[in-house]
C-alpha cells in the first residue's frame, strides 16, 4: 500500500495523531531555529567579550530554560548546531555562485570571490568570524569547521579543475579551496577588507596554479 493510500485509509483517530505529530514537529523546528538565531546574534554582539549564557539566549528567543534543554544538552550543543548550520550556509552560498557559471575558469573565479565575500561584506564577516571562532572551541570529536569547509569547496572545484587540465584535479581543487579559505580567515581575524586588486590577484594566482604545479 502506498503512503497516499495509507493516508486515505487512516482512521479519524490516526489522522488526529498525525496532525498532532506534524504540529509538534513544526513547533520544534521553529523553537530550534529561534534558539539558534538568538544564540548566533548574541555571540556576534558579545564578540571578544564574555560569551552569552543560556539565560541570555532563552531570553532573547522569548523562551524558557526548560524549552532550551528540551532540545539541547547544553550551550556547547547549541554552539555545535550553530557552527554546523553556518558551515552549511557558507558552502551553500558558494555552491550557488559556482553553479551559476558554465565555464570552468569562471566557476573557480566565482567560487573564490564568494569565499572572500565573507570578509568584504560586514554582515557576513561578523557571522562568519563568530562561526569560525566558536568552531575552533568545539570538542575534539567534532570535525573542525575549516576542514568541513575545505572539503565542501574541494568538491565544488574538482570538476572545473579537471576541465582546466589539472593532472590531479582533487589536489588542485583542495589547494584552491585551502588558499581561498586561508585568505578569507586572514582578513576576517585581522579586521580589514581585501580590495578588488588583491582579490583579483589571488584569483589569477590560483587559476594559474590549477593546471600548473598545484595541479600536478
Amino acid at each position: 500500500m502506498s503512503a497516499e493510500n495509507a493516508a486515505e485509509n487512516a482512521t479519524l483517530a490516526e489522522r488526529a495523531v498525525r496532525r498532532r505529530v506534524a504540529g509538534v514537529e513544526t513547533t520544534s523546528q521553529a523553537d530550534v531555529a529561534a534558539l539558534m538565531e538568538a544564540g548566533l546574534t548574541l555571540m556576534v554582539e558579545h564578540e571578544g567579550r564574555r560569551a552569552p549564557r543560556v539565560a541570555d539566549i532563552v531570553a532573547a528567543a522569548g523562551m524558557s530554560n526548560d524549552s532550551f534543554y528540551r532540545y539541547f544538552a547544553g550551550k556547547d550543543a547549541l554552539v555545535a548546531a550553530i557552527v554546523e548550520q553556518g558551515a552549511r550556509n557558507f558552502a551553500g552560498y558558494v555552491r550557488h555562485r559556482v553553479e551559476a557559471e558554465r565555464l570552468p575558469e569562471r566557476r573557480i573565479r566565482a567560487g573564490v570571490r564568494a569565499v572572500l565575500r565573507q570578509a568584504t561584506d560586514t554582515a557576513f564577516a561578523a557571522r562568519t568570524r563568530t562561526v569560525l571562532a566558536n568552531g575552533a572551541n568545539l570538542a575534539p570529536e567534532n570535525t573542525h569547521v575549516s576542514v568541513t569547509l575545505v572539503d565542501a569547496l574541494t568538491d565544488l572545484f574538482t570538476g572545473p579543475a579537471a576541465e582546466l587540465g589539472a593532472a590531479d584535479p582533487a589536489h588542485a581543487a583542495r589547494t584552491v579551496a585551502g588558499a581561498a579559505l586561508a585568505a578569507m580567515q586572514y582578513h576576517l581575524f585581522k579586521g580589514d577588507v581585501p580590495d578588488e586588486r588583491e582579490l583579483e590577484a589571488l584569483v589569477a594566482f590560483l587559476l594559474a596554479g590549477v593546471a600548473g604545479p598545484a595541479g600536478r
